[in-house]
């Protein structure tokens, strides 16, 4: 790894202590492990389906934050600290629901990847077998998330250092699933001609002064469906 600069590490001891703070700050009936996480997105309704609750049960949230952060990585709201960045759970649990179905033998593409956390969810999902590819921006964060995938044997998940703005549609594969884990612009839309023709894609994108997570179907060759699940706010897609 490459040794990080001043600046950087004073930016992740301040990062280090909010957390310390949030952590003491949290209510008592917040969860504080990965099973009670599951448990309230069962409760809220966010998780609904067998097959989703059991892939997040499967895959510990906090295996994939930082070391020592204690309840704070299983508490419903995104977690940031540098460039290493996870979506709250209520978040992942409603991507990961729209999504389905997920089976053996599809493809799927997560863009700004992150810790590897989602990726590693679906591939509960998709088994052994399938394509799973992970694109980001940033080295150290792929970094991260390669380690943390291995660290609990997910072994076949493939992570590329790269800028999704500057794909190639025309000439790259296709994919069964896409989930863009940034808020995407207008620009972005050319992603869906990388969707397999009843492919899905999940992702929050700019309305007005407001943000929606939506769910883009591929009908056929020219044709696509648009729904909107919720109001989000994530940072933009670079």
């Amino acid at each position: 790894a490459q040794p990080i600069s001043r600046s950087e590490a004073a930016v992740r001891a301040v990062d280090m202590a909010h957390l310390a703070l949030r952590t003491l700050l949290m209510r008592d009936e917040e969860a504080s492990s990965n099973a009670a996480m599951v448990d309230d997105l069962l409760r809220t309704g966010a998780l609904h389906s067998p097959a989703c609750v059991a892939a997040f049960r499967a895959v510990d949230r906090g295996q994939f934050w930082i070391e020592g952060s204690g309840a704070i990585a299983y508490a419903d709201t995104p977690l940031r600290s540098g460039r290493l960045h996870q979506s709250a759970p209520h978040i992942y649990a409603r991507a990961l629901e729209a999504l389905m179905p997920l089976k053996t033998g599809m493809s799927f593409l997560n863009v700004g990847s992150g810790t590897g956390y989602f990726s590693s969810v679906v591939g509960e999902l998709l088994g052994e077998g399938s394509v799973n590819d992970g694109i980001d921006i940033w080295a150290e964060t792929l970094e991260h998330a390669r380690e943390r995938c291995l660290g609990i044997g997910k072994r076949t998940i493939e992570f590329t250092l790269g800028n999704v703005y500057q794909m190639d549609v025309n000439v790259g594969m296709r994919y069964d699933r896409i989930y863009i884990g940034a808020c995407a612009s207008e620009r972005a839309k050319y992603l869906c001609e990388l969707l397999e023709v009843g492919g899905i894609l999940v992702a929050p994108f700019q309305s007005g002064h407001s943000q929606q997570l939506r769910k883009i179907t591929r009908t056929s060759e020219a044709g696509f469906t648009n729904e909107v699940l919720n109001s989000v706010h994530f940072a933009t897609l670079v």
